[in-house]
């Protein structure tokens, strides 16, 4: 091969290692918010720890149910302007899918931002599972493994449409999927609900083993080119 193919191919492999990390990068999060808006999520009920799930009902006024307006895809649009309500007040939440920045993620931590009005419904406390198995907010059936059970962070009010601290814990094992449960609000004796603003799963995504691979190829590609130049 020729000085000229040699600084060809050398530059055709390491476009193809730019291109290939730009791609990563972008799906790759470190200690953030590891959803993102347009992630599959559904609302639901259910006891911590079992497999079941029921699907919670748009438009209802009662029960395991949540406002048109006020649906779980607005607890991860990275909005606080709008909030995710639930009228059953406890065991109830939503399960989400890891998908823009997937397709696994290892939590470390979460904060919640409260909704523009009613302390009382303020989450107290929570669970949070983690789950590999496949469609588990279509199935509404799967395994779950207890990632944390306990204080939302939301024990003084910090106001509305506010961010309160962050609560972090020792790194979960990797899950492609998460199903969080309210399972007490701030004041259950006037609360008619749970409702926040927003919540971010904050953690480490874990990339596509294909994009790890084909960068490692390409690496090789580049080295292997360099080597066949120096012994020219």
């Amino acid at each position: 091969m020729n000085q000229v193919s040699r600084t060809g191919v050398a530059c055709a492999v390491l476009a193809a290692v730019a291109g290939l990390a730009r791609v990563s990068a972008a799906s790759v999060i470190v200690n953030g918010d590891v959803t993102s808006p347009g992630d599959p999520i559904v609302g639901i009920a259910a006891t911590p720890g079992s497999s079941t799930s029921t699907l919670a009902t748009a438009g209802g006024g009662s029960g395991n149910a949540f406002p048109t307006a006020e649906s779980p895809a607005n607890a991860i649009n990275n909005s606080q302007s709008d909030k995710y309500l639930n009228f059953q007040q406890s065991n109830a939440g939503f399960i989400t899918t890891i998908s823009s920045n997937g397709p696994a993620a290892s939590l470390t931590g979460f904060r919640f931002s409260t909704g523009n009005d009613s302390p009382e419904r303020d989450p107290a406390n929570i669970t949070i599972e983690g789950t590999n198995d496949a469609n588990p907010t279509t199935a509404l059936n799967s395994t779950w493994t207890s990632v944390y059970n306990g204080v939302s962070g939301l024990a003084t009010d910090p106001g509305r449409n506010t961010f309160g601290p962050t609560v972090n814990f020792s790194p979960s094992a990797s899950f492609s999927s998460y199903r969080l449960l309210i399972t007490s609000v701030r004041t259950p004796t006037s609360a008619n609900s749970f409702q926040f603003g927003e919540v971010e799963l904050i953690g480490n995504t874990t990339p596509e083993p294909a994009s790890a691979g084909l960068l490692g190829m390409a690496g090789i590609g580049l080295l292997a080119g360099r080597r066949r130049r120096h012994s020219a």
